[in-house]
């Protein structure tokens, strides 16, 4: 089968990236046909010629980044509502390369041209959901520092009165942004759609609440690799471990909060994530002189440095303020072992049972994540034990070949 694969990066920076990557390594059966975004940081692959350029210079991936002219910022704006160039360059590889079906991962960039293409062509589309885009126009259910359900409640109007347009904070943002949504609507172009997949059974349950159909939106929990290890972790210090963004909706200040309320002085806390952006220069610069020491800020790490990580850490912690969609990072520490210390917020309640694969603490409570911290680190048979236990469930929830066999069955269905 040949599948158009759709995704803003054709290099990691995230879960649907690595996702797209590992579907390439395990189902070789397959062909896959990337379509992304021209960024210089992109693996090599013959179909680059194809790609849309971006918005701004290449090397600038994140909105953030971009310089641009007036003139770049009016054909960006029109872009985010209904980007004609990539509709031609997609219809151009589809005609070339005459793909079976479409899967589209984060795809939001191309706005809604790229559904028209391949329905020209009649060539199936399913979606993988790594967020709430479609039914919130800042993505997450998250702003101010607090959930927020007002579109889904009260219709698309509340993002132009909240100014959410997407990650920017603006009533311009949020005008554009919305008149794409509604565009996307008022042409019923989501029925189109052959199926929707979605990580977590949570966020099917706020997709079917945002309107859309339950018989095409198909709860598949993503898969983690299992490794071999089953050993404790290594011997010194006790280890705190986060992987993840270093944004304000994942939480990371709110741990940095519970290290200082903790009763262990001889704990230290790693924290992996890109920390180049303002708001992570900001996070570091939080941190005192007196407990500075006892954290490090690694920055980006490859996966087998994450890896060992996880093998040689205490527990881990996933801190979210938002609602989260099945984050990678608690499966693979599960599959590690270890215990995991998360929020009880949005689809965490439904991967974690509380005192058998971790802990649950309320979110943003500092001192409540401080006391489970605590727990684990004054009870490392029982946090070993959990460890165990979180290890048995990916196993058996969460295994690559029951993952893929779903998915070929729902490949099977679009066509």
């Amino acid at each position: 089968m040949r599948i158009l694969t759709v995704n803003r990066n054709y290099f990691i920076t995230g879960g649907p990236e690595k996702y797209m990557f590992s579907l390439m390594e395990n189902m070789r059966q397959h062909q896959f046909i990337p379509f992304c975004v021209d960024f210089d940081q992109n693996k090599k692959t013959p179909y680059r010629r194809y790609f849309v350029p971006p918005p701004a210079v290449s090397g600038s991936i994140y909105y953030t980044e971009f310089k641009m002219s007036p003139v770049q910022k009016a054909v960006y704006a029109f872009n985010s509502i209904y980007h004609m160039g990539a509709r031609r360059n997609l219809e151009r590889l589809i005609k070339d390369e005459r793909p079976d079906l479409a899967l589209f991962l984060n795809a939001v960039y191309f706005s809604d041209s790229i559904i028209d293409a391949c329905c020209t062509h009649n060539v199936p589309i399913i979606w993988r959901m790594s967020d709430f885009h479609k039914i919130c126009a800042n993505y997450l259910l998250y702003r101010d520092g607090h959930v927020c359900e007002d579109c889904l409640e009260h219709g698309l109007a509340m993002a132009i009165r909240n100014k959410c347009g997407g990650y920017q904070r603006s009533i311009g943002a949020a005008l554009i942004k919305t008149a794409g949504m509604w565009l996307s609507r008022f042409r019923r172009l989501y029925d189109k759609i052959a199926f929707f997949i979605t990580p977590s059974a949570f966020t099917r349950e706020k997709m079917i609440q945002g309107g859309f159909s339950p018989e095409k939106i198909v709860h598949i929990p993503s898969w983690v690799n299992i490794v071999e290890s089953k050993t404790g972790p290594g011997n010194g210090d006790p280890e705190i471990l986060y992987v993840g963004r270093l944004s304000y909706e994942k939480g990371v200040e709110t741990l940095l909060e519970a290290f200082k309320l903790l009763k262990s002085t001889d704990v230290h806390l790693s924290l992996v994530g890109d920390d180049t952006a303002l708001y992570a220069q900001k996070l570091k610069a939080s941190v005192s002189n007196e407990i500075g020491k006892r954290i490090r800020f690694l920055g980006f790490q490859g996966q087998e440095q994450i890896s060992a990580l996880f093998k040689r850490s205490a527990c881990f912690v996933v801190p979210s303020l938002w609602y989260e969609n099945q984050p990678n990072v608690l499966l693979e520490g599960m599959a590690h072992a270890r215990p995991a210390i998360v929020s009880d917020q949005g689809s965490l309640q439904e991967m974690i049972m509380h005192g058998k694969m971790g802990y649950l603490f309320k979110a943003g409570d500092a001192q409540d994540l401080a006391d489970k911290i605590d727990d684990l680190l004054e009870n490392q048979g029982k946090a070993y034990e959990i460890g165990l236990q979180a290890r048995a469930f990916v196993e058996k929830k969460h295994s690559l070949q029951s993952h893929l066999t779903s998915l070929e069955e729902l490949f099977e269905k679009a066509l």
